[in-house]
This record gives C-alpha cells, sequence and structure tokens, in this order.
C-alpha cells in the first residue's frame, strides 16, 4: 500500500526554512503558514500558534509543531487547553489515496486503539501509547490523523498532558479543529 510506504506517521525532517505571518506576540510564533507554494496553508484552531524553530520544509516534506501562543510567546493571552499539535506535509504523489482509520490503526504498532473514524474527509485514530515520548509529563493517549488537501497527503497529531483533555476527548475536538482549519485556509484547487 503507497500510504504505508510513504510513512507518513513518522515524518520527522531535520530541515530549516519558513514562512508565515507574526501572530505580533513575539518572536518565535506565527499564526500561519504556507506549504508547498501555498497548495496547503498551515494555522492552528483559535488560540494555538506554530513554533517558528519547529517548521521543517524541503521538497519531500514539511513538518509544523503548534502550541498554545500564550506558551510560546510568553505573553498572556487567551487560554486554551495545554497541548501540542502537529502537522506533517508529503509532497503530492501518484497513487497515494487518503487514509482511512482502518490504515491508521494499522501503522499503530503495539499501541491498542481507543476509538477510531472516518469522519468527512478526516480519518483519525486515539491510540493508547506513544504520546508521553513527545511531550514531558505527557499522557500515553493521544491522537492521530490524515487527510488529503490538494494531493497533498497531511498527517495530524494532539498530545496532552498527563490526565488531559487534551489527551481525551477534548484532542479528538483539537483534532478536527485543526484539521477544518486547515482545509478552511488551503486554496480549493481540485
Amino acid at each position: 500500500m503507497r500510504l504505508l510506504q510513504a510513512g507518513w506517521l513518522a515524518l520527522a525532517l531535520p530541515l530549516a526554512a519558513c514562512l508565515g505571518e507574526s501572530t505580533g506576540q513575539g518572536s518565535q510564533t506565527l499564526r500561519k503558514t504556507e506549504l508547498f507554494q501555498g497548495r496547503v496553508v498551515v494555522a492552528g484552531p483559535e488560540g494555538y500558534c506554530i513554533d517558528r524553530q519547529s517548521l521543517r520544509r524541503n521538497s519531500d516534506g514539511a513538518f509544523v509543531l503548534l502550541a498554545s501562543c500564550e506558551s510560546l510567546s510568553g505573553q498572556a493571552g487567551g487560554a486554551v487547553a495545554p497541548a501540542v499539535l502537529t502537522v506533517s506535509v508529503l509532497p503530492r504523489q501518484a497513487g497515494i489515496t487518503p487514509p482511512d482509520a482502518q490504515a491508521l490503526a494499522a501503522l499503530a504498532t503495539g499501541a491498542r486503539i481507543l476509538q477510531s473514524a472516518d469522519d468527512d474527509g478526516l480519518s483519525y485514530v486515539q491510540l493508547s501509547e506513544g504520546g508521553d515520548s513527545l511531550m514531558p509529563q505527557g499522557d500515553p493517549r493521544h491522537w492521530r490523523g490524515g487527510m488529503m488537501v490538494n494531493g497533498h497527503l497531511v498527517g495530524l497529531a494532539v498530545y496532552g498532558a498527563e490526565g488531559s483533555a487534551a489527551a481525551g476527548v477534548m484532542g479528538r475536538s483539537l483534532l478536527r479543529g485543526l484539521a477544518q482549519t486547515i482545509l478552511s485556509l488551503s486554496p480549493d484547487l481540485n
């Protein structure tokens, strides 16, 4: 299956570059960034900003990490749930098909699937393990999702602190909000 060959869930790129608009809340944050010549526009749900230092992109793919604007900038702002959101985007490739929840579950080696669904172009799973590897004192439970945007495979993830709502049902809402924001900002080139 092309999806497995792409390895999109494990996409981590040692790159450096960035585009986007500053939030005005600090030089470490961006409100949005355009990837692949503007075909995919990434921004977080309200209250979440892009960590400028995490932004990686080249012809092989892109990676973006988001967290609360307040925590990234150090300036008081709208309080949102503490969470880390990630977005991985692969270049357009012939034959890549949109992921479904079953394919996402198959890629989750060793982790138990707590929830899964295919919902309006977004497929997602909640996994029982692995979320604590990204965040200090993170919850093992976390959310992974996938969708297509203008022919690009987009992987999404949400991580929360131990026992937090972001690791539970609120994480699903954050994942959906992230997906909807990306879809609404990205041009419709299909």
